[in-house]
């Protein structure tokens, strides 16, 4: 039997999945997984986003599992990809061209490490279009790791896994998080999962 709660559910994940927005949990098989498929750099539909209102501090429990051991080439060895983040909106002057996450934007950065055989973590920052981005730790694979995102408003700092602080210098009070995102300028070249607990 066919419930209205079950129509509301159906019509409302038909609107989101139209509209390549958001999809909650709930409609989700294993909802802590996020995948991005092999020739993408995000999951379609997004997962793991949202608005906050002055967020000061964005943390997830995150593991990387056996998909996240990749090969793009030596060329783009070294490139970020991205597990969590804030973007920053807001700004009478933005650049309605470029995505407000790379105009003044905070994420925690990963990359397989062949030689070390880990994942490096590491901050990937961007204030007014400038980008910082630089190691910061490792995690193993199939191991939980914490990722702290801090915001200090009154003193104008990111720091993100206890890093170095990196300045930024918006006023922005309004953030969106960003979800994972493989790339760099290669997109995943098989199925990446991660695991997102927030």
């Amino acid at each position: 039997m066919i419930t209205t709660r079950s129509v509301l559910r159906i019509t409302l994940l038909c609107f989101l999945v139209s509209m390549n927005a958001c999809i909650p949990d709930l409609f989700v098989s294993e909802p802590e997984w996020v995948v991005v498929e092999a020739g993408d750099h995000e999951p379609l539909p997004k997962r793991k986003t949202g608005v906050l209102i002055e967020p000061t501090e964005l943390s997830a429990t995150v593991t990387f599992d056996s998909t996240c051991i990749y090969d793009v080439g030596s060329v783009d060895e070294q490139d970020w990809n991205k597990v969590i983040g804030l973007g920053f909106v807001g700004s009478k002057d933005q650049d309605l061209g470029a995505a407000p996450h790379q105009i003044d934007g905070v994420r925690v950065g990963w990359r397989w490490n062949p030689q070390r055989q880990r994942i490096d973590l590491g901050a990937y920052a961007y204030v007014e279009g400038k980008r910082t981005d630089f190691k910061i730790a490792e995690a193993k694979i199939n191991e939980p790791t914490r990722l702290v995102i801090k915001v200090d408003y009154s003193r104008k700092l990111y720091q993100v896994l206890g890093g170095t602080p990196i300045p930024f210098t918006h006023d922005k009070k309004f953030a969106y998080k960003t979800g994972l995102y493989f790339g760099g300028s290669q997109p995943a070249p098989h199925r990446i999962r991660v695991k997102i607990v927030y």
